[in-house]
């Protein structure tokens, strides 16, 4: 190692983003641009009758107001089933659904178009819970009905392992919708050129998607639409459906003009995916005098909204974590994906395993309160180890040696919490709860990363990065992966973000493996970079190239000279040429550990995994919950940015107390959904707890230097762990997020009166 790793390296674009110099899409502004500003439908379930835009078309500077009947292409498009229209096509299915595109010069005459703009609906009945829309008698959400995805797996004899047990439970948990919260909303600017082109900036985090996406809308070929990344003010996984980019290019494409749309908080919240809600059906059974668990069955119902989006791959990693870390010889998992006339529920952050977790890490509780055994004990008995399989019949390699690790820290973690005295009035618990998080995109999904390197005549290293820096920090770390396959320092990488008519396709940034796919990808561009620079150094020098090697940004000969790499690329130069390599990388699935009976994108095959440890202080008379202390441990296999390990862990943690104490897109008595941070809170510095970090680098063998990913695990298991906590102080067992005070008052009101 040369240096590049492990330290607190400030990322590059820091200081244009804390003095406001850093360009996000709604900063971009061009010559005669026009603004588009959408009709979102008032109705959670309707008929359209008419849709009446003549009025709107005689507001002063409107020039389009565009309906479903304007697009040329693919009337639905969507990330794994085309099912969304990109405007609503004969019915509205949940509120906030864009029906119209107001087109005009200025924000406010497209907001007077907008106003003018006149829907005749005829309101259809509407469902909003997953378990009840699969009912026969419940309206149909989509004319081929509510169920959009089931999964069934079975590993032993459930039967058999229930017959083992001593005891047997059953519980029901139930998870929020909730929104991503970036700093940043929706947006995207579309701009028409004469030789019949789109380039299209984006706030994206799957930009090559979005080109094709458009150029199906628009019904032209790819190679007239180019998307380039501006800067993003945070994603979170709530950043991969393509709304506005593809409306901003459709009105750029009919106007024949440039096009900006950025959506406003609300249309944030009514418009874009959440964190998918869900319920939990568990049965168990456990040897009450081992602590053994011998069977477990889990049935979950997952709400995706009105269309597919990213559901039924949500629901692919949600069904392969409903086990947890736990080794269980019978197990069969049920999961429906299930359409209803909520809010559009997507990719998240964590991607379906916060909510299995939340359920299987207070079962877990559950037990061991039960069976009169530490919470932790029953953890330790039961962890997965290297070389269990789980009940997808995958094998574990050496990094689930991180679990032991996790219990070991937890325990130590505890002990230290139990020793602090409550605050007066208050009373005081802990909890625990382990989580493991999946890699990758999973089996049988095309999963390839590419990026380019290129040495510029002054000897400086330009990253052509393939995929989207969303805020996590992909760029530092591509940066400095870059710097340690060349062996020269960090500050002499570049990066060129990305853009679908300049870089290579990095794929989508999701799903905790884009330090591992761009890292190898990288690797092996520099391999190929080192050997073309040999190659041209011997032609250049009239020498054979086995005579020379690289070594830290220097060609070696013979002789002992030392020949700076920028001599030799400051001549290419000369003749017109630079040395630029591409390298690729597809995530791995081993035949031996990938077992084929799974539906496509399962199962996955890498894991990250971690612990958290919380301390709680209640307020018995308002039921108020206080995070006070929260210890967390995650194996991130190689610390790349110290710095932005750090970043992501004490995000993730604020993001998992949200999700525990205070988040929720509910339905309001009104009818309408939460739709502001009036309503809807999210944890500040003031609820943030003593917060301490512990890493761990347990080497993925597969991985760049060892490094694996680290954006999704930190959450997981933050609100088990709180819930736990709770539990732990009041005794009563809270089997729904958020916890709010109203059900933690009721529950101790119950437990006064039995």
């Amino acid at each position: 190692m040369t240096g590049n790793f492990g330290q607190r390296i400030i990322r590059k674009d820091a200081f244009d983003k804390a003095t406001g110099k850093a360009k996000y899409v709604a900063d971009i502004k061009a010559e005669d641009m026009l603004y588009g500003v959408l009709v979102r439908s008032i109705q959670h379930a309707a008929k359209i009758l008419k849709i009446d835009t003549a009025a709107a078309r005689e507001v002063n500077g409107v020039e389009a107001v565009l309906t479903s009947a304007d697009i040329s292409g693919e009337i639905t498009h969507g990330a794994l089933i085309q099912d969304q229209p990109a405007l609503a096509h004969q019915v509205v299915r949940h509120i906030g659904e864009p029906v119209a595109l107001v087109i005009a010069k200025t924000k406010m005459a497209a907001q007077k178009g907008k106003e003018r703009v006149k829907i005749a609906y005829e309101p259809t009945e509407a469902v909003f819970d997953p378990v009840e829309a699969l009912k026969p008698e419940a309206p149909k959400v989509q004319p081929s009905g509510n169920l959009i995805t089931e999964y069934h797996i079975c590993d032993g004899d459930l039967e058999a392992g229930f017959s083992q047990a001593d005891i047997v439970l059953e519980d029901e948990f139930s998870v929020q919708r909730i929104s991503p919260g970036y700093l940043e909303p929706e947006g995207a600017l579309a701009e028409y050129s004469q030789d019949g082109t789109l380039t299209v900036w984006v706030s994206s985090q799957e930009p090559f998607e979005d080109r094709d996406t458009i150029a199906r809308v628009l019904g032209i070929d790819t190679g007239k639409v180019r998307v380039k990344s501006a800067v993003i003010g945070g994603a979170f996984g709530g950043k991969e459906d393509p709304e506005l980019q593809t409306l901003a290019a459709l009105g750029a494409w009919k106007t024949k003009s440039t096009v900006q749309m950025v959506n406003s908080r609300f249309e944030s919240f009514v418009g874009h995916p959440k964190r998918h809600p869900a319920r939990f059906f568990y049965k168990i059974g456990v040897d009450s005098k081992t602590g053994k668990i011998t069977a477990l069955h889990a049935m979950a119902y997952m709400d995706t909204g009105a269309y597919a989006s990213y559901g039924p791959a949500v629901a692919g990693i949600l069904t392969e974590t409903l086990a947890g870390v736990y080794h269980i010889p019978n197990v069969k998992v049920d999961t429906y994906v299930v359409l209803t006339n909520s809010p559009l529920s997507g990719a998240m952050r964590g991607f379906g395993a916060p909510q299995s977790h939340f359920a299987i890490e207070s079962l877990i509780d559950i037990v061991a309160n039960k069976i009169g055994m530490d919470p932790i004990e029953l953890r330790e008995i039961n962890i997965l180890k290297p070389g269990d399989k789980l009940f997808t019949k995958v094998p574990l390699d050496v990094t689930a040696s991180a679990l032991p690790i996790c219990i070991e820290k937890a325990r130590e973690a505890r002990e230290q919490m139990k020793q602090l005295i409550a605050a007066p009035g208050k009373v005081t618990g802990t909890g625990v709860a382990l989580a493991m998080q999946t890699m990758g995109l999973g089996a049988k999904v095309q999963d390839t990363s590419t990026h380019r390197l290129e040495w510029l005549p002054n000897g400086n290293v330009r990253l052509y990065l393939g995929a989207p820096d969303l805020g996590q920090g992909l760029a530092v770390a591509a940066e400095q992966m870059a710097a340690e396959a060349l062996q020269i320092p960090y500050d002499r990488i570049e990066t060129i973000c990305v853009d679908t008519g300049l870089t290579p396709n990095g794929g989508v940034t999701c799903a905790s493996r884009m330090t591992y796919m761009s890292g190898n990808a990288i690797i092996r561009a520099a391999d190929a970079l080192q050997a073309e620079l040999l190659g041209e150094a011997a032609r250049l020098l009239n020498v054979d190239v086995n005579q020379l090697t690289y070594h830290k940004g220097e060609i070696l000969k013979g002789g002992g000279a030392h020949i700076p790499a920028s001599e030799i690329t400051s001549r290419l130069a000369e003749e017109g040429r630079t040395i630029q390599k591409e390298g690729s990388f597809s995530f791995p699935y081993p035949k031996e550990k990938t077992p084929d009976h799974l539906p496509i994108g399962m199962p996955h095959v890498m894991f990250v995994f971690a612990a958290n440890i919380a301390r709680v202080e209640v307020d018995l008379a308002l039921g108020s919950v206080k995070v006070t202390h929260l210890v967390t441990v995650n194996d991130v296999g190689k610390v790349i940015n110290r710095l932005g390990v750090e970043g992501q862990i004490e995000g993730g943690a604020a993001t998992g107390l949200g999700y525990a104490l205070f988040e929720d897109v509910a339905l309001k008595k009104n009818g309408q959904w939460v739709d502001g941070f009036t309503e809807y809170l999210i944890a500040t510095t003031k609820d943030m707890p003593e917060l301490e970090s512990i890493v761990l680098e347990i080497p993925e063998a597969s991985g760049p230097y060892g490094a694996k990913g680290v954006g999704e695990i930190v959450l997981v298991p933050t609100a088990p762990a709180i819930a736990n906590a709770v539990f732990d102080a009041t005794g009563v067992r809270v089997k729904q997020l958020p916890i709010s005070a109203e059900v933690l008052l009721e529950g101790m009101k119950k437990r006064q009166t039995q």
